[in-house]
């Protein structure tokens, strides 16, 4: 895959001088923000020169750039701050305007906003974002403000090929900062001893965690207990542990997908699963209760919920069992980024703010504050607990959105509009595609005819990107 184009010929990297007494909150969005009586001070690390010229970062300071969104980067109280946007104040000299709008109508705004010509700057990055969006001329690129954003610097250096692996049209229209969310199976550690099964983590470890030890654990515990093997959402975490996408773009084109091999197999190992009863379709929000089913598939948030509706059960998280033909791990995700909106004149300083974001994801200085917050119980508006992670689930959320030890899925068939997919939730293609083989378990014969259906459709609709 293309490496991006370095352009700078040095870096400024910001750090901060706080007090020692730093408290933890977190804001609307969720993220870490601090407490400090002392503004964060811009510094150079030792041995760092900064950069003159065309390839010094540009000065951004007094700009206000407008955010359209459900929720406030800015937070009520001003000394409860987030880390990025304290250093986008701070250091960088920035400001931002919230413009609000639900989150059922965000791109309904977006785009009356667009074609009013009214100012709007940044918007959240969607997986509708590539490539319908930037079909619709809602986003411009982001590799004008290569500078502001010190894409040569050190902070990148991991995040680099998930970047590539956005690139359309020669360009970056998506720079995640941070990996989040990562679907995978929780377990309970107290079950597998009971059933006298292996420890997923522990296989995984040593690179032995596939999809036939996932079969022949499930079984097992159906043999002993009646149950299932698995509940929650299988499909698409399934598919893609193959490291096959539906829909990918190389060399300028997308490609269709549906009729390879690995999909096949994936296809037919849920035709598998459904087969031998060890799929259960009821949703949950969190471990289904009653020790009735072996693994939970779902974002890893729900772990801390379930820690507290199940406290004895001692939960433990994997990633989905490797096919056996993968190199490495594959796993879904949520891909945290800002949007450059189009016809915007602030690029440089929201590429400035998505660096602050970036800072704040992977300074040494903020990891061990950011564990303390998240360590921290969630409460609801009646004060009682409805989440809370333990150290060690903490930890492994950390190694499973880390790009060095896992591989992250972009599908660009999840950006390709309604008919396919919607974030709001509908009966398109992938869904469909997801759900045929391990809710119907049919036959071979069904997926062929289910595959080229779908596979109509998915030419349809790369055709239609091609002429839009």
């Amino acid at each position: 895959m293309k490496k991006i184009k370095k352009t700078l010929a040095g870096i400024i990297a910001a750090a901060t001088a706080m007090t020692s007494a730093v408290s933890c909150r977190k804001n609307v969005t969720g993220n870490l923000s601090v407490e400090t009586d002392e503004k964060p001070i811009a510094m150079l690390p030792e041995g760092t020169e900064e950069p003159d010229g065309t390839d010094k970062p540009a000065d951004i300071s007094g700009t206000e750039i407008v955010w359209l969104s459900d929720y406030d980067l800015n937070p009520t109280e001003k000394d409860k701050r987030s880390v990025a946007l304290s250093l986008f104040e701070d250091v960088f000299g920035g400001k931002i305007k919230f413009v609000y709008t639900s989150a059922e109508e965000r791109f309904e705004k977006l785009s009356s906003m667009i074609l009013a010509g009214d100012e709007v700057d940044m918007f959240e990055y969607d997986v509708s974002a590539l490539p319908d969006g930037v079909k619709k001329n809602q986003y411009e690129p982001l590799d004008p403000y290569f500078n502001s954003l010190e894409i040569n610097s050190s902070i990148w250096d991991d995040m680099s090929d998930v970047i590539d692996m956005f690139e359309y049209n020669d360009n970056h229209y998506v720079i995640p900062y941070s990996l989040s969310n990562p679907v995978v199976l929780t377990y309970s550690r107290k079950m597998i001893k009971e059933n006298k099964l292996d420890d997923p983590y522990e296989l995984y470890k040593k690179d032995k965690w596939d999809w036939d030890a996932f079969m022949e654990m499930s079984e097992k515990f159906k043999a002993n207990t009646g149950g299932y093997g698995i509940n929650g959402f299988v499909g698409n975490s399934l598919i893609h542990s193959t490291g096959f996408n539906i829909v990918d773009y190389t060399n300028g084109k997308l490609f269709n997908n549906i009729n390879t091999s690995p999909i096949k197999e994936a296809e037919m190992f849920m035709q598998k699963i459904a087969n031998k009863n060890l799929y259960s379709s009821y949703r949950n929000e969190s471990f289904p209760s009653g020790k009735n089913t072996l693994f939970f598939a779902a974002p890893f948030w729900t772990i801390g919920v379930s820690n507290v509706k199940c406290p004895d059960m001692d939960f433990m998280a994997v990633p989905f069992p490797k096919y056996s033909k993968a190199k490495g791990n594959y796993i879904v995700c949520d891909f945290n980024a800002k949007m450059l909106v189009k016809n915007s004149k602030k690029g440089d300083a929201v590429a400035t703010y998505i660096k602050c974001e970036r800072f704040a994801a992977t300074q040494e200085d903020y990891k061990e504050p950011a564990k303390e917050f998240a360590l921290l119980p969630e409460k609801n508006s009646r004060g009682v607990t409805v989440s809370q992670l333990t150290a060690e689930q903490y930890d492994v959320l950390q190694e499973y959105t880390d790009p060095a030890k896992i591989t992250p899925v972009v599908d660009f068939a999840y950006g390709m509009g309604e008919r396919l997919y919607s974030s709001e939730g509908s009966d398109g293609i992938i869904d469909q595609i997801e759900k045929n083989m391990l809710l119907s378990g049919g036959t071979y014969d069904t997926w062929k005819t289910f595959r080229n259906s779908c596979s109509a459709v998915i030419k349809e609709e790369i055709e239609r990107l091609k002429q839009t």
